[in-house]
């Protein structure tokens, strides 16, 4: 059964997603802006400190949302969503071009390489960049993980504590749209998915091109739009079906906002941002998914915005719509023998040698 025109606009509405989604560029598109940056407010200038508390503020309900359920759902998503999102990380380094091709093992170069990763999670990212700065002997490179999850950088410690003992790394609760860090600090900056999951994703992005260095280096991945991206179209549209989709959730930013080129290019601009690239990874498949049930369980368990859709269900309505989503994903996998492909979309730009605040 197909989405409706109305019955998907509710949907579209109530997860913050656009009503008229484009479909994702099958190219690389690169641009190079010769404008002036804007100039910086004073508040965006933040003093350095080791941890920064989310504000737990009824104003802002999306956030609240976020942040309940990412310190909730840490193993969920790690397990879940993990194999797929890692997928990510090779063309995340390479847009920022860590480690970079110069270097060639000189030690004191390596040391004014600096990498920040947001939103870090289970710390996929660091851990392959770090690997890979290893491989290249950059080994005196520095890496700042930041989360407003205490949990999943807890995980992250874990994780880069296992397969990088050696490493000194920095590790930050803090909060991606107001990030407690000095200007001009990174060389790279990096943020596998999380931009999905702020309540201002542009002021995520006028801080990074602040806190970058002069021909720093921000990549940041998002999910294509369904229905490309076939987990999320599976079960929206068994929702779409079978279920509720006018649940009431907190008002939050179009979740398929930056699978547009022209809206990536347009934000990315707007912070100052030059040579701005959009490169779709089509390759990501959903392999470790092994049923409906699972996709299920992981989109509750493992998510945010989507399971609370899924909780605001009455009884009824989730046992219908598990019998509509088994139904769909044994036709779109036919019958479990291919994996969902979940394309990613990675927005890149570099902050120009020549600028000012």
């Amino acid at each position: 059964m197909a989405f409706s025109t109305a019955a998907a606009s509710k949907l579209a509405f109530q997860l913050g997603l656009p009503v008229n989604v484009q479909p994702p560029a099958h190219m690389v598109m690169a641009r190079v802006r010769l404008r002036r940056p804007p100039v910086p407010t004073s508040s965006r200038t933040r003093r350095c400190c080791s941890s920064l508390h989310v504000s737990s503020s009824s104003a802002d309900a999306f956030t609240k949302l976020e942040h309940t359920n990412w310190q909730r759902g840490v193993d969920a998503y790690n397990d879940g969503f993990g194999p797929l999102t890692s997928q990510a990380v090779p063309t995340l380094l390479d847009k920022v071009q860590f480690p970079p091709p110069t270097l060639l093992g000189d030690r004191s170069s390596a040391e004014n390489i600096s990498m920040l990763d947001v939103a870090c999670g289970p710390g996929q990212v660091l851990t392959t960049a770090i690997s890979k700065a290893n491989e290249s002997g950059c080994t005196s490179c520095s890496y700042t993980a930041l989360d407003f999850s205490s949990n999943f950088l807890q995980l992250a410690k874990c994780n880069l504590d296992s397969a990088h003992p050696d490493a000194t790394i920095d590790f930050v609760e803090g909060d991606a749209q107001s990030m407690p860090f000095e200007n001009d600090v990174f060389t790279s900056i990096t943020c596998n998915f999380g931009i999905l999951h702020l309540s201002d994703p542009d002021s995520f992005i006028s801080e990074s091109y602040r806190i970058l260095q002069p021909g720093g280096r921000l990549a940041f991945s998002a999910w294509s739009a369904i229905p490309y991206t076939e987990g999320f179209d599976l079960i929206l549209g068994a929702v779409d079906a079978a279920g509720n989709p006018t649940v009431q959730l907190p008002e939050g930013p179009p979740f398929f906002r930056f699978s547009d080129p022209k809206e990536i290019d347009q934000s990315l601009e707007a912070s100052g941002f030059a040579d701005i690239e959009v490169t779709v990874v089509e390759s990501m498949i959903w392999e470790n998914v092994k049923s409906a049930d699972h996709l299920y369980s992981i989109l509750l368990e493992g998510t945010a915005r989507t399971r609370e859709l899924l909780r605001g269900q009455t009884e009824e309505e989730a046992m219908s719509v598990k019998e509509e989503l088994r139904r769909r994903y044994e036709e779109r996998t036919e019958n479990g023998s291919k994996g969902l492909r979940m394309p990613a979309v990675v927005s890149s730009g570099r902050k120009p040698l020549t600028y000012r605040y």
